[in-house]
């Protein structure tokens, strides 16, 4: 059903698979001169499709800086991709930095249906 520049649409199926898990602070990579990336392996899950992935952010310290993090990137049914930027930081260097001394590990979520 779409209105206007809505669209909503609805499943229904009896079988909904979703795993999820903490992807830890020491996998993220420099990307450009002010952020980061982080492939996220998620075949230990065993999707049989490309899931719906979602992130949230997790840390001891100033993540209420960042951005991006939950805009998914290459999602395959065995891993997808997320960057990153902060507010608070001048540079990729500086940001990784604080991403292990803050611990910014990546909450996710997959579900397929």
């Amino acid at each position: 059903q779409t209105q206007g520049n809505i669209t909503n649409t609805t499943v229904t199926s009896s079988k909904i698979y979703y795993c999820g898990g903490i992807s830890n602070f020491t996998r993220w990579n420099l990307y450009s001169s002010n952020g980061l990336y982080m492939n996220i392996d998620t075949t230990t899950c065993s999707f049989n499709s490309t899931p719906l992935y979602f992130t949230s952010m997790g840390g001891n310290d100033e993540q209420w800086f960042l951005a991006g993090y939950t805009a998914i990137y290459a999602a395959t049914k065995v891993s997808f991709t997320i960057y990153m930027i902060s507010s608070n930081q001048s540079n990729n260097v500086l940001m990784l930095s604080s991403s292990y001394a803050d611990q910014w590990n990546v909450n996710w979520l997959g579900i397929t249906y």
